[in-house]
């Protein structure tokens, strides 16, 4: 039989099967059909450069299967490079005078990379050229997020407000674009300055508040350098960490700059909810003090309103009285003290000492009180740690009224009886206006009110009925609607010792709501029938998904309750320490 003429049907079909051996990594068979077509065809470049290339294959080593991280980091890369070679495409159909062309390759290049801050900038442009000015400033907004150093994004971004007659934010990317502006007595800076004062006229201001809004400006941009910098300093260090070998770097001296404040904040677990802009504006009001072993920080019955974390050391917090000295808590590094006089406006409820030399950050109050005014986001998340911290206090303070009397004191027969039959409360129905009107007394706001008064459950109890006992689980609070309550604690060998009676209005339980822990003391009914609202984490939850203004008003009104409660234990423990008598074992320490 005569071979195939070249370029015949069969010659192609033994190529093709050849390729398919190839893509299966079945080089020898792929090579053996490829060799058998270069006999049949000598001069067929194609298959010289097919068999070529299967001896490339053959040598090069087999890549390795990738694992889920690894196939989405090629898969972030692989998009990257689309989405700048989308971008340039972009750039050559603008020039080209293709707006359109254009626009579609930038919609690609922004969902295949939305972080790069240049699609979002040449969209803005060319929407602007086409007098599109709503779509074009939401495009150059999303590029000054992105890029908030860029001057051209901010001069056109100031246009396009104007052109939209949204003069407040246009005056803002003016100013942007002025602040950024490297020579102000140039032409460029010129231009800006009449457009400053053709915006400030638009708007009726007087030169005061735009001096205002320079100084807010100016610090937004200080704020953006900072954070940028503070992030090249961590890549620095995590870089130098993984270099191996190479010597330690110097120690630095300690800094007490912005800069530095905000990296010992984050350091600082109450705080590690916060964003790295919210860690900046805290920065603002942290000092750093230095205090020697015996120093005293903080005294009994003086006003203040600072907050303290110990960086390092120790803190022992005591109580003067005529009948001595009495250790309340010994605070570690991470703790915070000063808190209840910052959330009750009172009187410092003990002395804080220096156990051991400590290094400390003091959080100006009047600076915290400016900071959370500026931003409701930042004072929620800055009493939702001041609520954790305050909540942990109070079950450590309630604990300690457990060390006053040895364990082999109780009465096992008390222990039995102290307990009656519990109810879970029967299920009432409560008048919706009599409920908005007890949390109107309770200082709520108006959406807190809605909500609370739609997802509260009402319950009643019996004279003397227990609600929940020391330890058990909890993942409710409770609002006194009629009745009173009894909240205890059983004291080995003492009984059952009262901490307080609540009436109308007062919350209770709200510390297993934050956390879920087993209940710390007993509550009953106290002196007749009671009736309570619950509320359960997941009304939380909706209370805190309303604007940050109002979840920040309900934070403040817990955090008060909680110092409230810890004033009181507080003065408990030091009763109950008089009467222990001073050889009364410390367990705090």
């Amino acid at each position: 039989m005569a071979p195939p003429a070249p370029g015949s049907q069969d010659l192609d079909e033994l190529v093709a099967l050849a390729r398919r051996f190839a893509d299966q990594r079945r080089f020898a068979e792929a090579a053996e059909l490829f060799r058998l077509a270069q006999r049949l065809d000598p001069k067929n470049l194609g298959v010289q450069l097919a068999l070529a290339q299967l001896r490339r294959q053959q040598k090069a080593p087999a890549t390795p299967v990738r694992g889920p991280r690894e196939e989405a980091r090629e898969e972030a890369r692989r998009n990257v490079i689309d989405a700048a070679h989308f971008l340039g495409l972009a750039y050559l159909y603008s020039e080209r005078g293709e707006p359109f062309r254009a626009l579609e390759c930038l919609e690609i290049a922004q969902a295949k990379d939305s972080g790069h801050p240049g699609p979002w900038k040449l969209a803005g442009r060319l929407l602007l050229a086409r007098q599109d000015f709503d779509r074009a400033a939401e495009m150059l907004r999303r590029a000054a997020r992105l890029n908030p150093f860029d001057l051209t994004t901010a001069e056109m971004l100031g246009q396009v407000e104007y052109e939209r007659r949204q003069f407040r934010p246009a005056l803002e990317a003016a100013i942007d674009a002025f602040l950024l502006c490297g020579e102000p007595n140039t032409e460029r800076g010129e231009r800006l300055r009449r457009r400053i004062r053709t915006l400030r006229q638009a708007l009726g201001w007087e030169n005061r508040r735009v001096v205002e809004l320079f100084h807010e400006r100016q610090e937004a941009l200080r704020l953006a350098y900072e954070r940028l910098e503070w992030r090249r300093e961590r890549f620095r260090e995590e870089a130098t960490l993984l270099e191996r070998p190479s010597p330690p770097p110097p120690p630095r001296p300690p800094g007490d700059g912005r800069l530095e404040l905000a990296a010992r904040i984050r350091r600082q677990e109450a705080w590690g909810h916060l964003s790295d802009e919210q860690v900046f504006e805290l920065a603002r009001g942290v000092h750093v003090e230095r205090h020697a072993k015996g120093s005293r920080i903080l005294a009994h019955g003086a006003l203040g309103a600072d907050i303290y974390q110990v960086e390092e050391g120790e803190i022992l917090i005591e109580r003067t009285t005529p009948y001595g000295v009495f250790p309340l808590a010994t605070l570690r590094p991470g703790d915070l003290f000063g808190e209840v006089s910052f959330l009750s406006r009172g009187e410092r409820a003990g002395d804080a000492v220096a156990k051991l030399p400590v290094t400390l950050l003091r959080f100006d109050g009047g600076a915290l009180d400016a900071a959370v005014a500026r931003s409701a986001d930042l004072g929620v998340q800055v009493y939702w740690g001041l609520w954790h911290a305050v909540s942990r206090k109070l079950r450590d303070t309630n604990e300690q009224l457990r060390t006053f009397f040895p364990a082999d004191a109780r009465s096992e027969n008390f222990l039995r009886l102290r307990r009656p039959d519990r109810g879970r409360g029967g299920q009432v129905a409560v008048d919706s206006t009599d409920k908005v009107r007890l949390f109107r007394e309770s200082g709520l706001s108006n959406k807190e009110l809605v909500t609370l008064a739609t997802f509260s459950r009402e319950l009643r109890f019996a004279a003397g009925e227990l609600l929940f006992g020391e330890g058990d689980e909890g993942r409710e609070m409770y609002v006194v609607l009629e009745g009173r309550v009894l909240i205890s604690k059983f004291i080995p060998g003492a009984g059952e010792e009262a901490l307080a009676i609540l009436e109308r209005g007062d919350f209770f339980g709200e510390m297993a709501l934050i956390d879920g822990e087993a209940r710390s003391a007993d509550a009953r009914a106290h002196g007749g029938p009671l009736t309570v609202l619950a509320l359960d984490q997941a009304t939380l939850r909706e209370m805190l998904a309303l604007d940050p203004q109002a979840s920040l008003e309900f934070l403040r009104l817990l955090c008060r309750l909680l110092a409230k409660r810890l004033r009181e234990i507080d003065e408990k423990v030091v009763g109950w320490r008089i009467l222990a008598g001073p050889g009364h074992q410390n367990l705090t320490a």
